[in-house]
């Protein structure tokens, strides 16, 4: 992976996200998230990514200028943030934004190998339970993920929080989590807000999350 791209394209990524805890920017403006996000894409080949809760684009146009020969998914079922982000994205050739709930959109994938950006930030539904049932191959990178460390935000919803007993509880995987006290090449400038984040591969025999300190066993 070409580390400077990456980073050249992050910075270079407009924030025009709403209403965020985090401010908005291209993986909530975590470049250690879009690192590891990129390395794992890279080293599996992945031949499509799949993008849940695309709120006004940040992240997907940081995607699109990264890998302008993937195919890439995303949707979003606020129509506000919907219509931005469809103008927005419109000259990545690329890129397919949807106007649909995610667990019905994954229920169409037919990739050998996507990878899944589970990001997808509920109304009156949490979809991440029917996402997870819903996929069935590929390497999957789930946000806001409770990691049991102080400074690390994660989500709840109706007293439900995204951690290890909720993936457990409905997908058969090995676990694995952001590791706080990797070496990376860049510092982190989000001050804001930082979430952990879980990953994970389903029929996929590659494993290379052992390959790098980024990552470690949940």
């Amino acid at each position: 992976m070409n580390n400077d791209n990456l980073y050249l394209n992050f910075y270079i990524t407009r924030k025009m996200s709403l209403r965020c805890s985090d401010g908005g920017g291209p993986f909530g403006f975590d470049i250690h998230k879009a690192l590891e996000v990129c390395y794992l894409i890279d080293k599996h080949n992945c031949d499509m990514i799949v993008e849940t809760g695309t709120h006004t684009g940040d992240t997907t146009e940081l995607l699109a200028k990264q890998y302008p020969n993937k195919e890439i998914l995303t949707c979003e079922i606020n129509r506000e943030y919907f219509d931005i982000a469809k103008d927005r994205l419109k000259k990545y050739d690329n890129v397919n934004v949807v106007w649909e709930s995610s667990e019905k959109v994954l229920k169409k994938i037919n990739a050998s190998k996507p990878f899944y950006y589970l990001d997808a930030h509920w109304e009156h539904y949490w979809p991440l339970v029917d996402e997870l049932k819903t996929i069935r191959t590929g390497v999957v990178c789930i946000d806001d993920f409770d990691i049991k460390t102080p400074g690390y935000s994660s989500d709840t919803w109706n007293n439900v929080m995204c951690d290890k007993k909720l993936i457990l509880d409905n997908i058969d995987v090995k676990l694995y989590i952001n590791n706080p006290k990797a070496l990376y090449p860049y510092p982190n400038l989000q001050k804001d807000r930082i979430s952990g984040r879980c990953y994970f591969t389903k029929g996929i025999k590659e494993n290379y999350f052992n390959d790098i300190n980024w990552f470690k066993k949940h």
